[in-house]
């Protein structure tokens, strides 16, 4: 979760169907217009799927659409396995805009406000038995149920997966069902031909690197890899370059992880095998045909962008995306079968991984977070952790000195002095449990204090999986007095991590080393606005290409305030 906002919403209950019920949280209607110029920042902005796709709730998913589109954003990723989801909550979200719309333009009703949206889906990762793999299939997660995750870049797959698509569907006309969930809603018919006439939908060869997962485990040649690899993505985008000739995609790209890496690591991918892959994928497919830019049936490469990790702390992308932005801008017309330019897409704006990307212990959050500052029963008293002074929460000071009195167990040694006798076992034993819980408590206490704990998701899995299994085996049973506070300990206590993390994660970005250079972050500036802006700030350079290095920035926002937050610190950038 990365922002809160307390800016008031309008909630409207529109019935999609005759058995479901979507809530979506959107502005004041004033703002549903779409008369009103956007704003250039805005529209540098996307959404992730990740996250969303594995909301289970009904009408997060349209609601954060809405939001989105009302407010000039119109970039919306699947995620991995998140095509149905995203077409259910694109068409959900626009139906619903286009009834507000009509509603408040009563006299106007053949007005089409549909905007031109971009919807982005992945394909590679497949989970299969041993009896239903296929051609091409890299073992990447063997399962003793027997479902194995494959990666797979082979044509025939691409093709498989484009034809089983709902969002090459929704691109065709062909999910005639759309129409039918939502025949109580005006003019239906004619919306869904104004999504599709303005929908483009790129398909995404997620984290190609992977098909060299099996040779680099047998110690391989790198370049040997690398080579195979590429010959991977040249299959891969055949299929995909024949998708675009036969209508079901827009055009395509590469989601990779690879792509942030340095050239030393294992899994790099590197951006002239996408380019050269691509180029020889057209070559393929249109021949030699040099008619225009990017388009169905020319000999130029349908390739219009690349998605990677960019952030405050893995910034080889930058170099990335200005060499491939450059290297594209200098090739004459005719030369190679590539396109003039590319799109650049930063993904984990906000989330990076342990030395620049190349680690796999648990990711750092670029975020500060909104906390109660006076109790933690007093949740309309909120603010961010940047805005926080001293080096504490108050009440946490408070909770923990209440946690390590309860646990002292001076009543069981005030019974063997004044009973003049030995403790009973069970009394051994409790005592024993106690003085193990204080020294647990002081331990947490003392990490989270000096700074220690950098990663809240790191924080979280000591805590499941160490803290709490520990405390189980401890007590066979806690009275209701002491399970009662020990929860309020925990609650206070990840409020104290939190403000502790985005305060070492501030100095240490402000202090910059080990490769990453130190960045000056006003106090009264969030980590996520320095983050977004910083991105958003970066230009070509060296080279014949102009404009942003960074095209769109994706985010990830799980509820519609998150959107709202988003959008704010875009429009700083504009200021």
């Amino acid at each position: 979760m990365l922002y809160r906002t307390s800016t008031l919403r309008l909630l409207y209950n529109i019935r999609i169907s005759s058995s479901q019920q979507i809530i979506l949280r959107t502005l004041s209607s004033s703002s549903l217009s779409s008369s009103s110029s956007p704003k250039p920042t805005r529209t540098r902005l996307a959404i992730g799927g990740s996250k969303l796709s594995q909301i289970q709730q009904d009408g997060i998913y349209p609601s954060v659409i809405a939001t989105s589109l009302q407010n000039s954003i119109t970039t919306f990723e699947s995620g991995l396995n998140g095509d149905s989801k995203l077409k259910r909550g694109y068409v959900d979200a626009v139906m619903y805009l286009q009834n507000v719309y009509n509603q408040n333009n009563a006299n106007n009703n053949n007005n089409n406000n549909t905007q031109k949206s971009e919807l982005t889906g992945r394909f590679g990762y497949r989970t299969a038995t041993g009896d239903e793999s296929m051609n091409g299939d890299i073992m990447q997660e063997p399962s003793e149920n027997g479902n194995h995750v494959y990666h797979n870049l082979s044509t025939e797959y691409v093709s498989q997966v484009l034809e089983q698509s709902s969002l090459v569907r929704l691109y065709q006309g062909k999910e005639e069902q759309d129409m039918q969930q939502v025949a109580e809603l005006n003019n239906t018919k004619k919306v869904m031909d104004d999504i599709r006439k303005n929908m483009n939908l790129i398909y995404m060869a997620h984290n190609p690197e992977a098909q060299g997962s099996e040779m680099y485990a047998k110690d391989a040649p790198i370049d040997d890899i690398r080579e195979f690899v590429k010959e991977q993505m040249i299959q891969a985008f055949i299929g995909l370059e024949y998708g675009v000739s036969e209508g079901q995609i827009s055009s395509y790209g590469v989601c990779s992880n690879g792509l942030g890496l340095p050239s030393s690591h294992p899994l790099h991918l590197d951006w002239e095998d996408i380019f050269e892959a691509a180029n020889q994928a057209a070559l393929t497919v249109h021949g030699n045909n040099m008619k225009s830019s990017i388009g169905a049936g020319t000999g130029v490469a349908n390739l219009s962008m690349v998605q990677l990790p960019i952030n405050l702390l893995e910034t080889h992308g930058l170099k990335v995306a200005n060499r491939m932005k450059n290297y594209l801008a200098s090739i004459k017309k005719g030369e190679q079968n590539l396109p003039q330019s590319i799109n650049v897409y930063a993904m984990r704006p906000l989330t990076a991984y342990p030395d620049r990307g190349t680690g796999t212990g648990h990711p750092f959050k670029l975020v500060d977070y909104m906390i109660p500052t006076k109790s933690l029963e007093d949740n309309t008293e909120k603010e961010w952790t940047h805005l926080i002074q001293g080096s504490s929460l108050p009440y946490y000071t408070a909770i923990l000195n209440e946690t390590m009195a309860h646990f002292d167990a001076t009543h069981i040694l005030e019974i063997k002095e004044e009973e003049e006798r030995e403790l009973t076992m069970e009394e051994r034993e409790t005592l024993d449990g106690c003085k193990l819980l204080q020294s647990m408590i002081h331990d947490l206490d003392t990490n989270s204090s000096t700074g220690q704990i950098r990663s809240f998701a790191a924080y979280e899995e000591d805590l499941y999986t160490k803290v709490v299994p520990l405390i189980h085996d401890t007590f066979e049973e806690l009275d209701d007095e002491s399970a009662d506070l020990l929860q309020k300990f925990f609650q206070a206590h990840g409020n104290a991590v939190r403000h502790s993390i985005a305060k070492t994660t501030r100095q240490l970005l402000r202090e910059g080393g080990d490769g990453v250079g130190n960045y000056d972050i006003d106090d009264d500036v969030s980590l996520q606005e320095y983050a977004l802006q910083y991105l958003w700030e970066q230009e070509c350079s060296d080279g014949p290409a102009k404009g942003p290095l960074v095209d769109k920035v994706v985010v990830g926002c799980p509820q519609a305030e998150h959107v709202i937050e988003a959008v704010k610190i875009a429009d700083k950038v504009d200021k």
